[in-house]
């Protein structure tokens, strides 16, 4: 049973060794014909200083032709938006024409500062999207869990995992898994990947465990919606991800 007592040891809960290797805010938009690549252009010169280095967003099409029993592919690219690099290459923002993604890349900080960062571009980006309706939110953090070896048994360190077959061999040398699971009390989906990972040294193994928040089709008018749905969100991947680990987890990443 999660308690009022649960569900705020969960909201402050911090740890030490952090296993987050990104942490991502994305925030879709109703993009209307209308909005255009000059719109988004207009932010350049307000962009914070620290996020210098420019990049194009591009978004792909493949498109295949069957003449005389031969197929070819090709594949049409366009511009969509522009990403900057900032916090010494460790915040990237995507400023798009269907909206606005943030991310953090490790060492990971904490909510209260991913958040802050992600709210003031957010706010720039409202500038030039003007209060087109929200239409997606999602919140995704991306973990490696580095297992010291030897290992007698993953279930030692992770709850999720995939089960074999009494009749194979038990070792594995790869796998992945993914699993989507309904938030029905928050009108949300999750999305939890998980698989093994090349490690950081010999005498390792990493696991993936990637979790995957949202909330989509809606229509957001109000940004105090928005950033709300995301502190919902945000408890919510801190009860999974505490449900996928282990206390012998807990003890490496403490």
């Amino acid at each position: 049973m999660v308690t009022k007592e649960w569900m705020s040891w969960l909201k402050d809960r911090h740890y030490d060794r952090a296993p987050i290797k990104e942490a991502i805010i994305d925030i879709q938009i109703e993009s209307p014909n209308s909005l255009a690549l000059t719109d988004l252009e207009k932010l350049i010169d307000s962009i914070p200083k620290g996020y210098t280095q420019r990049q194009n967003v591009m978004i792909g099409h493949l498109r295949g032709e069957l003449e005389a029993g031969v197929l070819t592919a090709s594949t049409d690219q366009r511009r969509v938006g522009f990403a900057f690099v900032g916090g010494d290459g460790k915040h990237v923002v995507q400023l798009r024409l269907n909206g606005f993604t943030f991310s953090r890349l490790a060492p990971y900080q904490t909510w209260t500062q991913l958040r802050d960062e992600a709210r003031g571009l957010w706010q720039l980006y409202r500038t030039a999207v003007g209060e087109l309706p929200v239409s997606r939110v999602a919140l995704r953090y991306v973990n490696q869990l580095d297992i010291p070896l030897p290992m007698r048994d993953l279930r030692d360190f992770v709850r999720t995992y995939p089960e074999v077959s009494s009749d194979l061999s038990p070792f594995l040398s790869g796998f992945f898994l993914q699993v989507q699971i309904p938030q029905d009390d928050l009108g949300a989906t999750l999305i939890l990947n998980e698989a093994l990972l090349p490690p950081p040294r010999p005498e390792a193994t990493s696991v993936l465990l990637d979790i995957d928040l949202f909330r989509q089709e809606l229509r957001l008018n109000a940004d105090t919606d928005v950033w709300d749905i995301l502190e919902e969100l945000r408890i919510r991947k801190n009860l999974i991800f505490e449900g996928c680990i282990t206390n012998s987890m807990r003890e490496l990443i403490s």
